[in-house]
This record gives structure tokens, sequence and C-alpha cells, in this order.
């Protein structure tokens, strides 16, 4: 087979080994082996056994694996292997294995400078015979023992190219072992880093989550010295309002002991004198009665003028000393009255003694008698009249007392029983609060009720409705016809009324007055006070406002939120919510909200009116906390109460108005489903719609809340 290869492939090999002495070494050794195959022993030199190496049909395989340093100096090493069965070449001198002996020819040297070789047999190889490499060290000594032998080039060039594929192979094996341990100790020490690094990541997310639970331990801390900061400074403001108001009741207390001493002193001064006028009176009654007495003497006899006159002067001396013991306080209920009645009723009270003369002597002084007779008698009448004219002042005195306390319709029905009745119930001092509730009138019936509203301070006007519709009539016809048709009468109330209306309520009367009725009150009510106009048809536009603010420049208190469901949602928007904080800067409660009102116009109300004291919110887009931040950052410093009708809020920004709004009391959130989700009747909407009032109701229990907070659910 050696001699079938091409001649190309041993040119190569022939090159690549033509320098190296090893070689030659090969050549030498094979060859001399080969010519001694015959003279030499048929044992195994290395386990030996019996192989038979001279016999070509038997074969002799060795599995040990001979590893014999012949000399420490020469550093050899032999390595033998065969084949389990014989090659194609087994008769040829070049398949039999060489003799241990020639290592003793190979090894002259005895330099240490070169490495120990290997070799390494191949076994059960497809093309060729087995084999044996040989590594022994080179010397210079080397090259007289290739000279003495001779050996054919073919055979030992075989042989090397086999022992140097060996050697390439070993060190293959070699690097690659070597590369593989490598390879190890940096996976082991991959891994040893990658557990470090594991044990590492571990720690570094248990500190993590440590920090994240020192970092929510410490927001909780945050949250609770906030709300006890929160709760300190409110209790600090209370103790600073009680005590504001102690040194006002000190000082009211002070005022009044002052007053009533200046009272008492000059009712001491009063009083003084009218006792010596009424001595003085009493002493000139005396002197006429005396004279009265002397006149009479002239033509009657003396015993009866003695007599007589005795009675008066004890009669006189007792009124003048019950006059001067006793108190003079009539009651301060009704002054005019009783000083009336005391006038009318003091010189009739005493009897009259020239009655008694005249009937004991009735002969001969007819003339005399009847002339000081007949006064008396004309007397006595005019005193009956004046009592009777004292007991219907008084009555109606009390009457008008009791009717001040009553409402409208029963001062309607109450004029209705008699004259007296009719006279008190038309009197304009009781109609100073009208109110008119769920009632069917015309605008007749308030142009009559205007008589009577001349000091009328507080006028109410609440779901009011108008005339019935004709069967004949149209809804169309009926709603143009009725629109507007009691702002008339109102018109009339309102100028009757005049500067001594304060307090105006318009509300749940849609159609029949529209916000015309507010220009109406911005002409003849400029002392208004407080305004409230709630209308689902027409609510309040920006020019209504603005007139509105040029006519009642003192309007503290005002509530403008249109009701729901209003025609006419974008009509009261932001504009409108400017507008109010430009003509009413002195604004203490304030009631808005719709569907064009948001938080920009809501900044600027607050910051324009700073003495907000009440803020209701009606029916108005959801309020964040950052909303919240916002409000409270432009105004609402005096805020002490918060409502919120139908207008989402967020549990944060209940917290941040609680926090920031220091003299905040009362926070009422008054919501339903219909607020929130649009399809109130599925289960998800009102799952979420629960979850949203547990988490309202959650912050009751915060101490800065837990008395300040009401949550009103509108279930359905």
């Amino acid at each position: 087979m050696f001699l079938e290869e091409p001649v190309d492939l041993w040119c190569n090999l022939v090159n690549l080994l033509k320098n190296d002495k090893l070689f030659f070494l090969f050549c030498l050794n094979i060859q001399h082996t080969m010519a001694t195959t015959t003279s030499l022993s048929l044992h195994c030199p290395d386990c030996g056994e019996p192989c038979g190496f001279g016999d070509p049909q038997t074969g002799h395989t060795c599995r040990k694996i001979c590893l014999i340093p012949r000399r420490k100096s020469e550093g050899a090493v032999v390595a033998v292997s065969a084949q389990q069965q014989c090659s194609p070449l087994g008769h040829s001198p070049i398949s039999q294995p060489l003799r241990l002996e020639l290592l003793d020819a190979l090894s002259l040297a005895s330099s240490a400078a070169v490495p120990l070789s290997q070799l390494l047999v191949r076994r059960h190889a497809p093309s060729f015979s087995p084999l044996m490499a040989v590594a022994v060290s080179a010397e210079p000594r080397s090259e007289q023992v290739v000279a003495q032998l001779n050996v054919p080039w073919g055979a030992w060039g075989r042989l090397a190219v086999e022992a140097r594929l060996q050697q390439l192979a070993l060190e293959v094996q070699h690097r690659v072992s070597s590369r593989l341990s490598s390879l190890q100790e940096e996976v082991k020490r991959r891994s040893v880093e990658v557990r470090r690094a594991r044990r590492e990541s571990e720690r570094m997310e248990r500190e993590k989550r440590e920090a994240e639970q020192r970092a929510a331990e410490l927001a909780r801390q945050v949250d609770v010295s906030v709300e006890m900061l929160a709760s300190l400074r409110q209790e600090l403001m209370e103790r600073e309002e009680e005590l504001n108001l102690k040194h006002q009741e000190v000082c009211e207390l002070d005022r009044f002991v002052r007053d009533t001493a200046f009272r008492e002193a000059s009712a001491k001064i009063r009083l003084q004198g009218f006792i010596e006028d009424l001595l003085e009176r009493a002493e000139r009654a005396e002197k006429q009665l005396q004279n009265l007495h002397t006149h009479s003497d002239t033509g009657s006899p003396h015993g009866h003028l003695v007599n007589r006159g005795a009675p008066y002067q004890v009669g006189h001396n007792t009124s003048r000393h019950s006059l001067t013991q006793g108190p003079l306080r009539p009651p301060s209920g009704l002054p005019t009255l009783r000083l009336k009645e005391i006038q009318t009723a003091g010189p009739s009270t005493p009897p009259n003694p020239r009655r008694t003369y005249t009937t004991a002597d009735a002969t001969g002084h007819t003339a005399k008698h009847s002339s000081i007779h007949c006064p008396s008698c004309h007397h006595s009448n005019k005193s009956s009249k004046s009592m009777m004219c004292s007991e219907r002042m008084r009555m109606r005195a009390w009457l008008f007392c009791v009717f001040t306390y009553l409402d409208t319709r029963s001062l309607l029905t109450a004029a209705q029983v008699c004259r007296d009745w009719w006279s008190v119930a038309r009197h304009p001092a009781v109609w100073t609060r009208v109110s008119l509730e769920n009632a069917r009138i015309s605008s007749k019936f308030l142009v009559t009720l205007s008589q009577w509203c001349s000091q009328t301070q507080s006028l109410s006007l609440q779901n009011l409705k108008p005339r019935s519709r004709n069967r004949k009539e149209s809804k169309e016809e009926y709603q143009k016809s009725t629109r507007g048709c009691l702002e008339v009468g109102l018109e009339a109330v309102l100028k009757s009324a005049g500067r001594s209306l304060l307090s105006l309520t318009i509300s749940h009367c849609p159609n029949i007055l529209t916000d015309r009725s507010l220009w109406l009150v911005s002409c003849h009510c400029r002392a208004l006070r407080t305004l409230t106009y709630r209308s689902s048809s027409d609510p309040v536009g920006q020019e209504v406002i603005w007139a509105l603010g040029a006519g009642c420049r003192d309007i503290t208190n005002l509530h403008t939120a249109p009701l729901q469901p209003c025609q006419q949602p974008s009509r009261f928007s932001n504009r409108c919510l400017q507008t109010i904080g430009r003509c009413w800067p002195n604004l203490q409660q304030v009631g808005v909200g719709g569907a064009g009102c948001g938080i920009q116009g809501l900044a600027s109300l607050v910051r324009n009116c700073a003495g907000v004291t009440v803020l209701e919110l009606d029916h108005m887009s959801e309020i964040s906390q950052e909303g919240a931040a916002e409000l409270c950052r432009e105004g609402l410093q005096h805020l002490h109460t918060l409502i919120f009708i139908s207008t989402p809020v967020t549990p944060k920004a209940l917290l941040h108005f609680n926090s920031v709004c220091v003299k905040l009391k009362n926070i009422v959130v008054q919501m339903s489903i219909a607020d929130y989700f649009e399809d109130a009747e599925s289960e998800e909407a009102k799952r979420l719609f629960e979850e949203i009032v547990s988490n309202l109701q959650a912050l009751r229990k915060r101490p800065g809340l837990a008395d300040i907070l009401q949550i009103k659910v509108d279930r359905p």
C-alpha cells in the first residue's frame, strides 16, 4: 500500500522531514531491527510471552503499554502496541515490531537538553499496519551509527512519517487537554464569580426591599406627621379663635357694664326728675282741691265739707305715697300703648265725691249740683271709650308679636279671620320675610303682594309653577306663553322692597323666571347681600353677571350653579367665574358648578376672592390632587367649609385640602354612581363605585379627618 501512495505526497513529506535528524535515526533503527529479526528470540520483550515473531501464521497482541526509561540521563520512553489481527503486510519486514535492543544503539548521547518524546500507537487503522514509534534524544554521535547502517529509503520514510504524525497528534492532545483544563479552571472561576454575583444580587435585592420598606415607613411617618401637624395647627387655630372669642366677650362685658352703669345713672336722674315733677303736680292738685273746697263752703254746711274733704286728703296722700315708693317701669313691649292707657284712665280712676253730694242733698241746690255733675258724666263716657281703644291696641300689639313668626301662607289665611287680624296681617312690618314655595301663582298675585312688601328683607321663590295648560294649547305654545310670566309681578315686588331687600332666592322656577330677573334685581335692589339663582332652562351668563356686579356691589353670598340636567350647559363657564371674581372681591360664600367650569376658572375666582370661607362645587369634573394644589396655591386660606355635590374628588385631593387649608372645619362629599359612570346598572360599575366609596370612607379613620369629613352616598 505504501508504494501506491502518490508521489507528490511523499515529496512533501520528504521536504518536511529532510532536515530532521530523527528521520535518519528511525530509518537506521528499523533497518537494523529487520535485518536481525531472524536471529532474535521468539518471546515478547515486554510481557515475556511467546509471540512467534518469525511465524507469519501466528499473530501476537500485547495490550500492555510499557513505559520503561532505559536511562535517566537518556530519558527514552517506549510504547508498544499491536493489532489483534495481522495486516496485509505481515510478511514484510516493516510489519514486524522493533526490538528493544535498538534503544541501546539509538540512545547514544548523554545530552539532557533535548526533552523526551512520546509515541502513540494507533490501533485498528484503516489503511496501515500496526506501527511503533520510538522517540529518543538526538546527539551528534548518532551520525556515526547512521553511517554504519544501510537502510532502504521507503520503509524508513514511512516509519518517520508515522512517528511524526503520532507526535503531532500527541502534541494536539496535550494542547487540547491543557486547553480543556484551563477552560475548566476558567469555568470554575466563572462559576465562582457567578455565585458571588448571584449572592451580591440577592443581597442588593434584599437591601432594595429593605430600602423600599424603610421608604414606605418614612412616607407613612411623614403622612402621620403631616396629619398631626395639621391637627395641631387646627387645634392652635381653634385655641386662638377661642382666645379671641374670650377676649371679645370680656370686651363686650366691660362695654356692657359701662353702658349699664351709664344707663343706670341716667335712669336715676330721669327717675328723680320724674318724681320731683310728680310731687309738684300733686301739690298743685292739693292746692286746687283746697280752693275748690273753700269755694263750696259758702253755700253748704261746714261739717259736711270737713267730712268730705278728709277722705280726699287721705286718698291723695295714699296715692302720693304709692307714686313715690312704687316702681315706674312700663312694659318694654308696648310703651306707647301703656302711656295712652295711663293718660286716659288716670282722671277716672279715683272715685267722684260730687256724685255722693248730689244724691244726699237733692233739694234746694239743683242748678248748682247739675252744673257740677254734668262734667263728671261726660268724663266717664270718654274714659270708657278710651278703655276700649286701649284694649284693642293691646290685642293688636299681641297679634303683631305673633304674626311676625308666621309664614306667607299662614298670614294670608289669618287675614280672613276678622278686621283686627286683617289690619295686622296687612301691615308691612309683618312681611319682612316672604317665602313662596311649591305653589301655582300668577303675576297679579305678586303685584297684589307687593303692596305689603315695602319692608321686605328676604324674598324666596322656589319650585313655582305657572297656570295649567289648556286642552287645545300645544306644548310649544304653552312654553312660549308662560315664559317669563312672573317677571312683571316680581318687578313690582322688587320695586316695593327697594333697598330694604337683602336676600333673594330664585330656584327651580324654569321658564317662568329667566335670567332677566337678575337684571331687574340689579336695577331696584342695590343693597342686596345674598343671591341664589339656580335654573335648568336659563342659567346665568357673563353679561348678566356683569350687570349684576355693576348694580349690586355688596353681595357676599352668591350661589349660581345651574341645575342638572341643564339645557344650556356651556352658558355658565370659566369666563363667568372670572367675572364673578372681578365683580365681588369680598365674597365669603360661593356656590358654582356645571360642565363648563374647570380648574382654571376656579383658580381665578379664589385668587380674586381671597376671603372665601364656604366653597360649594356642584356637578363639576373630577378634582385631582394637582387641581387641589393649584386652588390652594391661589387662595382658600380662610376656607372653613368645602362642599362637593355630585363632583368626583380623589382621596389625595381631600388630604391636600385638609393639610393646606388650616381653618378647614367641614368637608362634605355628596356622591352617586351616576357621577362616575354612565352605565350605572352594570356590575363592573357598581364594583368600582363601591371601591371608590370604601377609599373615601377609609379617610375618616385618619386623625385629621375623623371629625371633618362627611360622606353622603345616594344609592339607587
